[in-house]
């Protein structure tokens, strides 16, 4: 099903071009076209993975204050990883702002959008879902990207979500501080040790 027939998607993807850089635009909806040929093999509805698909990264512009601001203003924690790197906050926000100002009532949407960038231990399908296409949709050109893709033909939702899990964590390890909570979600989906 295109995404444009769900309900609000067009509502939504203009307030991604009124909100965040074309590139980013772009990148949630490839999110959610991808997201949503893959729904059935997750056990997501088409309307979850358009709307988690387009809204989780409506908060990717905001600035390190900006993150913080409105971490404080919506009673959203901050912990160390946070701290260490603001741009964590995009998807707890952006959760928060599709509930309080879109009025999306969908809980495991909610989850979604905010665990999308580290997942978490018991992530729900939706959520498992947003971390796969945001990280292997289609103009991601990374090879681990393109393998993810190639593993969820081959092999199904489950594989490629492991191999992606341990693809971040390893990339993460590279560059920076690993937060713990996307390394324990590798453990919980049965990555093995990272």
């Amino acid at each position: 099903m295109p995404i444009m027939q769900t309900p609000r998607a067009k509502e939504f993807v203009a307030l991604l071009r009124e909100r965040v850089a074309d590139k980013t635009a772009s990148h949630c909806i490839f999110t959610a076209e991808f997201m949503s040929s893959f729904a059935d093999q997750a056990g997501v509805t088409n309307d979850q993975a358009v709307t988690a698909g387009l809204l989780h990264d409506l908060c990717k512009g905001l600035d390190k204050g900006e993150y913080f601001a409105r971490a404080e203003d919506y009673g959203l924690s901050v912990g160390e990883a946070q701290r260490l790197n603001p741009k964590l906050l995009h998807g707890p926000v952006a959760a928060e702002e599709a509930r309080r100002d879109l009025a999306v009532d969908d809980e495991a949407v909610y989850e979604a959008i905010y665990w999308h960038t580290t997942g978490r231990p018991e992530l729900g399908p939706v959520g498992r879902a947003l971390f796969l296409a945001d990280f292997a949709e289609p103009t991601r050109l990374f090879a681990e990207a393109a393998e993810t893709r190639a593993i969820l033909r081959r092999e199904g939702f489950a594989p490629a979500l492991r191999y992606a899990a341990r693809q971040k964590v390893e990339h993460v390890r590279e560059k920076r501080h690993v937060d713990p909570v996307t390394a324990a979600f590798c453990e919980w989906l049965g990555c093995g040790r990272v």
